[in-house]
């Protein structure tokens, strides 16, 4: 096995949190009187961008209203009632196992992700964990995914990146140097990703493992 360092997506990958984000922009269409966009394509439309830019593409010069009301409610639901996605714990165990490091990119507050992490357990299983508005830019910008390696990156080839989004699969390419390439795996258990072409595609992350141990 010679992956060393496992990048985590958080929403949608490893905690089920896609509920309560589509009813706050549900809540957020709402309050400001405008028709509702499916949740599926305020992703479509915000997958590439970072945090403080996905309100403002929306809701366009509206964006302080947004705001105010998207994180109203995130802040009042977004734990309640938030469960890990199936086997996410089982390839987070797996990593702390095997020796392999496990960080946390996120486009989500620090705040929320940090109780989040705490609500589904898993405390003390990620040895970096980097949120929104941490550093200059956000992911899937190089300024906040070279952080959780101090900025010295370790060879390509000894990366993957997890996660469910067009921006994960941008995450990984901004680990690519030398002429290695960082490994991408999209978990899709709705086979609805439509981004670019990832190392390998999964509907149950106990897949995961599978792969790592088959010596990628």
């Amino acid at each position: 096995m010679k992956i060393q360092h496992i990048v985590f997506d958080w929403d949608g990958t490893l905690a089920d949190t896609y509920p309560v984000i589509s009813a706050a922009y549900d809540y957020t269409f709402d309050k400001l009187g405008l028709p509702r966009i499916p949740y599926d394509e305020v992703k479509r439309l915000t997958s590439t961008l970072q945090n403080k830019d996905t309100l403002g593409y929306i809701f366009g010069d509206r964006k302080p209203e947004a705001s105010e009301a998207y994180y109203e409610f995130i802040t009042a639901h977004h734990a309640a009632n938030l469960e890990a996605m199936p086997g996410a714990r089982e390839v987070l165990e797996f990593c702390r196992n095997a020796g392999i490091k496990s960080y946390l990119i996120t486009n989500k507050k620090t705040l929320y992700v940090a109780e989040e992490i705490k609500k589904v357990g898993f405390d003390g299983l990620f040895d970096k964990v980097i949120a929104a508005g941490e550093y200059a830019e956000d992911k899937p910008h190089p300024i906040a995914t070279h952080a959780v390696f101090g900025g010295n990156l370790p060879p390509a080839d000894t990366i993957l990146v997890l996660g469910d989004g067009q921006a994960d699969y941008n995450v990984a390419r901004t680990y690519d140097h030398d002429g290695q390439k960082a490994c991408c795996i999209i978990y899709d258990p709705k086979h609805k990703y439509g981004g670019d072409q990832p190392d390998y595609t999964v509907t149950n992350l106990k897949d995961v493992i599978n792969i790592l141990k088959s010596g990628i």
